[in-house]
């Protein structure tokens, strides 16, 4: 079972979507509440799936499931184990009461709403601003003392504009994925910031490369 596959299991069981034993859709909510509430995005996913159920929500813990899944295969060894059935025996109960319809959906263990949620992640938010304005005026000093000593060939600013450029658009899409989870001013201002730095150095590049 891929990565994708397990995560959107795992949601169904979360959501009560698929019919699961009560000891089943605890210990995956259990793994999944434990896991994913360790950082500011996966708390806000998971919030706002407690909170706004629905297709869009879930497809959000989906992914933030399968990223923690592709990065720890240990725990994606735990949670499959998890979503496997219980096994059946003689005497296992099939009254109708048991089997008809999926369970209602279960709240989350511990507190119903993390208090992280909306609070983007400082680190994060850093990161977004240094990919930003910081790393531009960098590369035009590194530029400025290229010049200064002779060296600032055509080749040579292309290279700095071209990773200037770069990490701003890494800056920008880290920004716009954080916004899908989570609001914040500063983490609103680093994202635009980020994009303006690199219109600026696209801008840049074409005038260098229409001389």
């Amino acid at each position: 079972m891929q990565a994708s596959e397990l995560s959107a299991a795992a949601v169904r069981v979360l959501t009560g979507s698929t019919p699961a034993s009560a000891e089943q859709a605890t210990a995956v909510r259990e793994m999944i509440w434990g896991r994913l509430g360790r950082t500011a995005l996966g708390s806000s996913a998971l919030a706002r799936l407690h909170e706004q159920p629905g297709a869009g929500s879930s497809g959000i813990v989906e992914s933030v499931i399968a990223d923690e899944l592709l990065a720890d295969p240990e725990f994606a060894d735990r949670l499959r184990a998890a979503l496997q059935p219980a096994p059946t025996s003689a005497t296992y109960d099939h009254s109708p009461d048991v089997t008809a319809g999926p369970p209602p959906p279960m709240a989350p263990a511990g507190p119903a709403v993390p208090p992280l949620l909306g609070a983007p992640d400082p680190a994060e938010v850093r990161k977004v601003w240094l990919l930003g304005l910081p790393q531009l005026l960098l590369c035009y000093v590194v530029l400025f003392l290229l010049s200064a000593a002779g060296l600032n060939g055509l080749a040579g600013t292309l290279l700095f504009l071209l990773i200037s450029g770069g990490l701003a658009a890494y800056g920008l899409r880290c920004g716009a994925t954080l916004l899908r989870y989570t609001r914040g001013p500063w983490l609103i201002a680093g994202t635009v910031l980020a994009g303006l730095v690199l219109i600026r150095m696209v801008v840049s590049l074409l005038a260098l490369l229409t001389v």
